[in-house]
């Protein structure tokens, strides 16, 4: 047997659980699974490359957490249960001990969520992991992008800038004064965020009955409330856009030094991978979320509302009649460009 396929069978092959009777998973030419009556399915995919979306000091454990956790966290946006998922690695060698623990963050997280591994492809090069992740959601009952409203609320989830934050600690661009902001418990708390992302699956079901539109925030929460107001504007063939207010945005204690030591709100707005949700839902279906969002203990929050004005405007408060200028308020340019 060739190195690749000891490789699978090894570290990959007891990843493929649980599948119904009858269902096909590793070691064919392609798996083969029955879809449930009366559901849609819901794929996404996602990759990540070293260096650009972990840093190079990133452990195994870590990288497969967050290779599966966006996934999860697309499919918890669009209010989907997971299903199961494939997985495309490109490892620079075969590594035991890397791989040994690759595999145990894989199944940590897919054990949490039931979620199997059903296939995928091994290969040599620099190390990139692509995940495709693929869940079921009630026919037509997906929480798209596109269904936002003038008046609806702007919502999120948790808090925000966690992870911009934890990467200034992973990558080291802290100076020793701003270090000395932050305790022990902040600084482990940023890099959790950052390395193994909480997937929102739980609130997403709890969307599909009220939420207008949905997303991730996975590149900040400027530039994916902005896709948000561009896929409902097209929906609704006119110009939507966004208030936000600042005394409004959920922070950690972390964050909320950062702040305001330095007047910066990037982190909150600008910062990604914090995978919480961002929705928007009509004024009238707040106090039902709240309720059933406290039963989840989930935080969720109100951070602004949908406009009929193209753009986001960033206030002080919800009272403010003038807007903050600061090079993090363009919306639509703002948060991580892939290219």
């Amino acid at each position: 047997m060739s190195e690749e396929f000891n490789l699978i069978d090894r570290y990959f092959l007891p990843l493929c659980q649980p599948l119904a009777e009858g269902e096909v998973g590793i070691g064919d030419d392609g798996a083969v699974i029955t879809p449930p009556s009366g559901q849609q399915l819901a794929v996404v995919t996602d990759t990540l490359v070293k260096g650009v979306h972990f840093p190079n000091e990133t452990c195994a454990y870590d990288i497969a957490w967050k290779a599966l956790a966006v996934n999860l966290s697309d499919l918890a946006a669009m209010g989907a249960v997971p299903g199961f998922y494939t997985l495309a690695l490109t490892l620079p060698e075969n590594e035991q001990a890397w791989l040994t623990e690759f595999a145990r963050g894989l199944k940590d997280l897919g054990e949490r969520y039931q979620v199997a591994l059903i296939g995928g492809d091994t290969t040599r090069g620099p190390l990139t992991v692509t995940v495709t992740a693929h869940g079921w959601v009630p026919n037509r009952s997906a929480v798209l992008r596109s269904g936002a409203r003038v008046g609806d609320l702007i919502c999120v989830s948790g808090a925000l800038g966690c992870a911009g934050l934890g990467l200034k600690v992973a990558l080291n661009t802290l100076s020793e004064n701003e270090q000395a902001w932050f305790t022990d418990d902040m600084v482990e708390s940023c890099l959790q965020v950052l390395n193994r992302p909480q997937p929102q699956l739980d609130l997403g079901l709890a969307l599909r009955d009220v939420a207008s539109a949905a997303i991730d925030v996975s590149d900040g929460l400027l530039a994916d409330l902005g896709h948000i107001l561009e896929q409902s504007s097209k929906r609704a063939l006119s110009t939507l856009g966004a208030e936000l207010y600042l005394d409004a945005l959920p922070l950690s204690e972390a964050v909320g030094q950062w702040v305001s030591k330095t007047g910066d709100w990037s982190l909150p707005l600008v910062a990604g991978d914090d995978y919480q949700l961002c929705f928007t839902l009509p004024e009238e279906s707040w106090q039902a979320l709240q309720q059933e969002a406290a039963k989840l203990e989930i935080e969720v929050h109100t951070v602004g509302r949908v406009i009929d004005k193209k753009g986001i405007e960033i206030k002080q408060s919800l009272d403010s009649e003038t807007c903050v200028e600061a090079p993090w308020c363009d919306g639509l340019k703002a948060g991580y460009q892939h290219f």
